[in-house]
């Protein structure tokens, strides 16, 4: 008998699905069938000694193949991570963005008059605090590497990460090392790493004017074993970007004077394994708006929105009417300062209105996806400012929600221009009420 369960890295906002296969039997043959979960940070070896959640069912198996949807848990168990996400410092991968997970099973079943007891425990999956798509199937696997989009805009000062998912350790974009760990293992020994063409490489930045440079990847960046360090991040925004290859001494143009640029991630063959291209953007008029969110692979994304932007005061509040003036000895009188209907419990709440500008067709995923998104931050009081060839990066963030809950999804056949118009509000009152 078999355990159906997922592997690699899966979204905790879609199904996860457990199931065992029991061909052959009865669902009547079926005793019990238990399931305990694990999950868990840091080292993928410090699997806890008790499991997060245990799922034990005794009666009711319709068919031979019980399955559990494992999701619901592990989603509690990110919105219980306060700091899953990093909010004080979006460009970094906070150690709680991802979980190692393990079930392990105990199905008792008879079979041919006698009991058995199947037990054991699934492959080690990374859960995240993204979701699959219907037409992926269950339990999708997310297997690129660049987990944001692959084409986006950004002004010169924006500043944000590429997260680069390096997959199970030693079985992704860090092969290499493992199979130079399985060499010298067997008693074998490598002359150099540099002639194998598995695994990734260099960064490289090619700009749109053909000058490049590249980062050379070393074992330290890919090959962690921490759930952290499955993810490596890489600056990709212009401000942040251009202080990383100035502190790196690469010549070529600087982000910040380019049209677009691509980050290409390369094998040992210089071939490309996957590429992000970013559009460095002029607004002449208004003042861009830069919405950090998580995107559906679990990852911080951000989207700038460049033309005009309205901010709308909305005023809540309560209203009772109270007893005016007051009975004397000259009777009933009142003031004609007398309040009557009365208000209290005022809150202020900003709502904007943010406008992309001209983008592209396949923009409209960027767009879905952050209208699923369920942590949006928008970025306020940014003095982020150059000096010299460098970038002074000085911004906060604010939690906002997305009011738009339909959408237009584009398309140049229809629509010659596109520009996508979205609606967000801050998401505590301007007065600091609870």
């Amino acid at each position: 008998m078999a355990v159906i369960s997922p592997v690699g890295l899966v979204g905790a906002r879609s199904p996860i699905l457990i199931t065992w296969d029991g061909t052959g039997l009865s669902p009547s043959d079926i005793r019990y069938f238990n399931l305990e979960i694990y999950a868990w940070g840091g080292e993928e070896s410090a699997k806890p000694a008790t499991p997060i959640y245990t799922i034990d069912r005794q009666s009711g198996f319709v068919d031979v193949y019980p399955t559990a949807d494992i999701a619901p848990l592990l989603e509690a168990e990110f919105n219980s991570r306060i700091s899953k996400l990093s909010l004080e410092n979006i460009v970094d991968n906070a150690p709680d963005a991802q979980l190692w997970v393990q079930v392990d099973y105990d199905i008792e079943y008879l079979s041919g008059g006698f009991v058995v007891s199947d037990t054991g425990s699934t492959e080690v999956f990374i859960a995240t605090y993204g979701y699959g798509k219907f037409t992926e199937g269950a339990n999708k696997n997310i297997q690129r590497p660049i987990l944001q989009q692959y084409e986006r805009y950004a002004t010169d000062v924006d500043a944000f990460m590429m997260p680069i998912y390096l997959g199970l350790h030693g079985e992704g974009l860090d092969v290499i090392y493992s199979y130079r760990d399985r060499v010298v293992a067997d008693g074998g020994t490598i002359e150099s790493l540099s002639c194998a063409n598995i695994g990734l490489d260099a960064v490289k930045v090619l700009n749109d004017d053909g000058t490049a440079y590249e980062y050379q990847v070393t074992e330290a960046d890919v090959y962690g074993t921490s759930i952290e360090e499955r993810v490596m991040l890489f600056p990709a925004g212009p401000a942040n970007l251009s202080n990383f290859k100035d502190a790196q001494g690469y010549g070529g143009t600087a982000p910040y004077n380019t049209k677009h640029y691509d980050i290409q991630l390369l094998d040992a063959s210089n071939n490309i394994i996957e590429s992000m291209r970013v559009y460095n953007t002029c607004e002449a008029k208004y003042e861009p708006v830069s919405l950090y969110f998580v995107n559906r692979y679990g990852a911080w994304d951000n989207v700038t929105f460049f033309k005009r932007s309205e901010t709308n005061l909305n005023v809540e509040k309560d209203t009772y009417r109270s007893a005016i003036g007051s009975a004397g000895a000259n009777g009933y009188t009142w003031g004609n300062q007398a309040r009557g209907l009365r208000s209290y419990n005022h809150k202020a709440q900003h709502r904007i209105t943010l406008n992309t500008g001209f983008v592209s067709e396949s923009f409209s995923e960027v767009m879905e996806q952050l209208l699923m998104s369920e942590y949006v931050l928008a970025v306020i009081d940014r003095t982020t400012s150059r000096s010299g060839n460098t970038f002074d990066i000085d911004q906060s963030q604010r939690a906002v929600n997305i009011l738009t809950e339909s959408l237009t999804l584009q398309k140049h056949i229809n629509d010659k221009t596109i520009n996508y118009t979205l609606e967000v509000e801050y998401a505590t009152p301007e007065n600091a009420m609870l």
